[in-house]
Protein backbone atom coordinates (compact mmCIF):
# COMPACT_ATOMS: atom_id res chain seq x y z
CA UNK A 1 0.00 0.00 0.00
CA UNK A 2 2.84 2.37 0.84
CA UNK A 3 4.41 1.70 -2.56
CA UNK A 4 1.14 2.54 -4.31
CA UNK A 5 0.78 5.77 -2.35
CA UNK A 6 4.40 6.67 -3.16
CA UNK A 7 3.82 6.13 -6.89
CA UNK A 8 0.62 8.20 -6.79
CA UNK A 9 2.42 10.99 -4.95
CA UNK A 10 5.12 11.05 -7.63
CA UNK A 11 2.51 11.08 -10.40
CA UNK A 12 0.37 13.86 -8.94
CA UNK A 13 2.50 16.76 -10.30
CA UNK A 14 2.43 15.19 -13.76
CA UNK A 15 -1.34 14.56 -13.59
CA UNK A 16 -1.91 18.14 -12.47
CA UNK A 17 -0.02 19.51 -15.46
CA UNK A 18 -0.98 17.02 -18.16
CA UNK A 19 -3.19 18.30 -20.95
CA UNK A 20 -4.31 17.50 -24.46
CA UNK A 21 -3.85 19.60 -27.56
CA UNK A 22 -5.06 19.20 -31.14
CA UNK A 23 -4.16 21.05 -34.31
CA UNK A 24 -3.51 21.17 -38.03
CA UNK A 25 -0.34 21.75 -40.03
CA UNK A 26 0.80 22.28 -43.60
CA UNK A 27 3.87 23.14 -45.60
CA UNK A 28 6.28 22.08 -48.31
CA UNK A 29 8.80 19.26 -48.57
CA UNK A 30 11.86 18.44 -50.66
CA UNK A 31 12.28 14.75 -51.46
CA UNK A 32 15.53 12.98 -52.33
CA UNK A 33 15.27 9.66 -54.14
CA UNK A 34 18.05 7.30 -53.04
CA UNK A 35 18.99 4.76 -55.72
CA UNK A 36 22.06 2.82 -56.77
CA UNK A 37 22.19 3.61 -60.47
CA UNK A 38 24.61 0.74 -61.10
CA UNK A 39 25.03 0.73 -64.88
CA UNK A 40 22.51 3.52 -65.52
CA UNK A 41 25.27 6.10 -65.71
CA UNK A 42 23.42 8.31 -68.20
CA UNK A 43 20.43 8.77 -65.86
CA UNK A 44 20.08 11.48 -63.24
CA UNK A 45 17.63 11.48 -60.34
CA UNK A 46 16.82 14.97 -59.05
CA UNK A 47 15.07 16.22 -55.90
CA UNK A 48 11.59 17.70 -56.26
CA UNK A 49 9.35 19.85 -54.10
CA UNK A 50 5.98 18.67 -52.85
CA UNK A 51 3.27 19.48 -50.33
CA UNK A 52 2.46 18.15 -46.88
CA UNK A 53 -0.53 18.70 -44.57
CA UNK A 54 -2.26 16.92 -41.74
CA UNK A 55 -3.96 16.82 -38.36
CA UNK A 56 -2.08 16.31 -35.10
CA UNK A 57 -2.71 15.52 -31.47
CA UNK A 58 -0.42 15.69 -28.47
CA UNK A 59 -0.57 14.70 -24.83
CA UNK A 60 1.70 16.88 -22.68
CA UNK A 61 2.91 14.82 -19.74
CA UNK A 62 4.66 17.80 -18.16
CA UNK A 63 6.10 21.15 -19.24
CA UNK A 64 8.99 19.56 -21.18
CA UNK A 65 7.69 16.21 -22.48
CA UNK A 66 4.78 15.35 -24.76
CA UNK A 67 3.67 12.41 -26.91
CA UNK A 68 2.62 13.47 -30.42
CA UNK A 69 0.77 11.55 -33.13
CA UNK A 70 -0.21 12.82 -36.57
CA UNK A 71 -2.07 11.73 -39.65
CA UNK A 72 -0.67 13.51 -42.67
CA UNK A 73 -0.63 13.48 -46.45
CA UNK A 74 2.87 13.95 -47.83
CA UNK A 75 4.21 14.04 -51.37
CA UNK A 76 7.53 12.31 -52.09
CA UNK A 77 8.36 13.50 -55.58
CA UNK A 78 11.44 13.19 -57.76
CA UNK A 79 12.62 13.71 -61.33
CA UNK A 80 14.35 11.21 -63.60
CA UNK A 81 16.33 12.58 -66.53
CA UNK A 82 18.48 11.07 -69.25
CA UNK A 83 21.27 13.54 -69.82
CA UNK A 84 22.72 11.97 -72.99
CA UNK A 85 21.18 13.93 -75.89
CA UNK A 86 18.48 15.16 -73.47
CA UNK A 87 15.99 12.59 -74.83
CA UNK A 88 13.78 12.09 -71.76
CA UNK A 89 12.60 13.69 -68.51
CA UNK A 90 10.03 12.10 -66.19
CA UNK A 91 8.63 14.06 -63.21
CA UNK A 92 7.05 11.77 -60.62
CA UNK A 93 4.41 12.71 -58.04
CA UNK A 94 3.99 10.19 -55.20
CA UNK A 95 1.28 10.69 -52.57
CA UNK A 96 1.66 9.02 -49.17
CA UNK A 97 -0.57 8.77 -46.10
CA UNK A 98 1.62 8.77 -42.98
CA UNK A 99 1.25 8.25 -39.23
CA UNK A 100 4.25 9.68 -37.32
CA UNK A 101 4.43 8.98 -33.56
CA UNK A 102 7.01 11.05 -31.71
CA UNK A 103 8.25 12.14 -28.32
CA UNK A 104 8.24 15.95 -28.15
CA UNK A 105 10.78 17.67 -25.89
CA UNK A 106 10.27 21.39 -25.25
CA UNK A 107 12.27 24.09 -23.50
CA UNK A 108 12.13 27.83 -22.92
CA UNK A 109 9.67 30.33 -21.48
CA UNK A 110 5.89 30.27 -21.14
CA UNK A 111 5.15 32.21 -24.35
CA UNK A 112 8.03 31.30 -26.68
CA UNK A 113 9.46 27.77 -26.53
CA UNK A 114 11.73 25.61 -28.62
CA UNK A 115 11.02 21.93 -29.20
CA UNK A 116 12.58 18.78 -30.63
CA UNK A 117 10.61 15.79 -31.93
CA UNK A 118 11.89 12.24 -32.48
CA UNK A 119 10.19 8.96 -33.28
CA UNK A 120 9.04 6.63 -36.05
CA UNK A 121 6.40 6.67 -38.74
CA UNK A 122 4.39 4.23 -40.81
CA UNK A 123 3.00 5.13 -44.20
CA UNK A 124 1.13 3.88 -47.24
CA UNK A 125 1.77 4.80 -50.89
CA UNK A 126 -1.64 6.03 -52.07
CA UNK A 127 -1.05 6.76 -55.75
CA UNK A 128 1.52 7.92 -58.26
CA UNK A 129 1.63 9.82 -61.54
CA UNK A 130 4.22 11.24 -63.90
CA UNK A 131 4.55 13.69 -66.74
CA UNK A 132 7.31 15.01 -68.95
CA UNK A 133 8.72 14.09 -72.32
CA UNK A 134 10.30 11.06 -73.94
CA UNK A 135 11.68 10.02 -77.33
CA UNK A 136 10.36 7.19 -79.48
CA UNK A 137 13.00 4.59 -80.36
CA UNK A 138 11.28 4.01 -83.72
CA UNK A 139 10.65 7.51 -85.05
CA UNK A 140 13.24 9.28 -82.85
CA UNK A 141 10.65 11.98 -82.23
CA UNK A 142 10.02 13.53 -78.83
CA UNK A 143 6.55 13.61 -77.32
CA UNK A 144 4.96 14.99 -74.15
CA UNK A 145 2.87 12.85 -71.83
CA UNK A 146 0.90 12.85 -68.57
CA UNK A 147 -0.16 9.54 -67.08
CA UNK A 148 -1.28 7.80 -63.93
CA UNK A 149 1.04 5.05 -62.74
CA UNK A 150 -0.42 1.60 -62.16
CA UNK A 151 0.94 -0.35 -59.21
CA UNK A 152 2.52 -3.77 -59.69
CA UNK A 153 2.08 -5.91 -56.57
CA UNK A 154 5.14 -7.99 -57.39
CA UNK A 155 7.36 -4.94 -57.86
CA UNK A 156 6.02 -2.02 -55.82
CA UNK A 157 6.22 -1.87 -52.02
CA UNK A 158 3.38 0.37 -50.91
CA UNK A 159 4.00 0.18 -47.14
CA UNK A 160 6.60 2.59 -45.81
CA UNK A 161 8.31 2.55 -42.38
CA UNK A 162 11.08 4.78 -41.14
CA UNK A 163 12.42 7.32 -38.67
CA UNK A 164 11.27 10.90 -38.22
CA UNK A 165 12.70 13.85 -36.32
CA UNK A 166 12.61 17.60 -36.28
CA UNK A 167 12.73 20.81 -34.34
CA UNK A 168 11.22 24.25 -34.24
CA UNK A 169 9.70 27.10 -32.27
CA UNK A 170 6.28 27.50 -30.63
CA UNK A 171 4.57 30.80 -29.87
CA UNK A 172 1.68 30.82 -27.36
CA UNK A 173 -0.37 33.78 -28.61
CA UNK A 174 -3.51 33.17 -26.49
CA UNK A 175 -4.58 31.17 -23.46
CA UNK A 176 -5.70 28.15 -25.50
CA UNK A 177 -3.91 28.79 -28.80
CA UNK A 178 -0.35 28.24 -29.99
CA UNK A 179 1.45 28.37 -33.34
CA UNK A 180 4.48 26.33 -34.37
CA UNK A 181 7.07 26.35 -37.15
CA UNK A 182 9.04 23.15 -37.64
CA UNK A 183 11.75 21.66 -39.84
CA UNK A 184 11.22 17.91 -40.08
CA UNK A 185 13.10 15.01 -41.65
CA UNK A 186 11.70 11.61 -42.72
CA UNK A 187 14.12 8.77 -43.45
CA UNK A 188 12.53 5.68 -44.99
CA UNK A 189 13.98 2.26 -44.11
CA UNK A 190 11.70 0.44 -46.56
CA UNK A 191 12.60 0.13 -50.24
CA UNK A 192 9.84 1.23 -52.60
CA UNK A 193 10.83 -1.62 -54.92
CA UNK A 194 10.72 -5.29 -53.94
CA UNK A 195 13.29 -7.88 -54.97
CA UNK A 196 10.82 -9.18 -57.51
CA UNK A 197 13.43 -10.46 -60.01
CA UNK A 198 15.89 -11.84 -57.48
CA UNK A 199 18.16 -8.89 -58.28
CA UNK A 200 18.55 -6.41 -55.44
CA UNK A 201 17.71 -2.85 -56.49
CA UNK A 202 16.69 -0.97 -53.29
CA UNK A 203 15.25 2.53 -53.60
CA UNK A 204 14.41 4.82 -50.69
CA UNK A 205 12.87 8.21 -49.97
CA UNK A 206 14.60 10.85 -47.85
CA UNK A 207 12.31 13.83 -47.21
CA UNK A 208 12.92 17.23 -45.62
CA UNK A 209 9.79 19.23 -44.73
CA UNK A 210 9.18 22.82 -43.63
CA UNK A 211 5.76 23.21 -42.02
CA UNK A 212 3.69 25.48 -39.82
CA UNK A 213 0.83 24.50 -37.52
CA UNK A 214 -1.76 25.82 -35.13
CA UNK A 215 -2.70 24.14 -31.84
CA UNK A 216 -5.76 24.36 -29.63
CA UNK A 217 -4.70 23.51 -26.06
CA UNK A 218 -7.43 22.20 -23.77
Amino acid sequence: MKKVLTVLALMLPMMAFSQWRMGVNGGVDLNHYIIDKQFQTDYQFKDRWGLTMGVMGQYDVNDWLGIRAELNWTQKNYKQKRVVYNIMEHRYVNNYLQLPVMASFSFGGEQVRGFVNAGMYGGYWLNSSRKGFDTSTFSERSYDFTEKMEFNNKRDQRWDIGFVGGGGVEYRFARHWAAQVEVRYYYSTTSVQKDYTGFKDPRYHSTLALQAGVWYCF
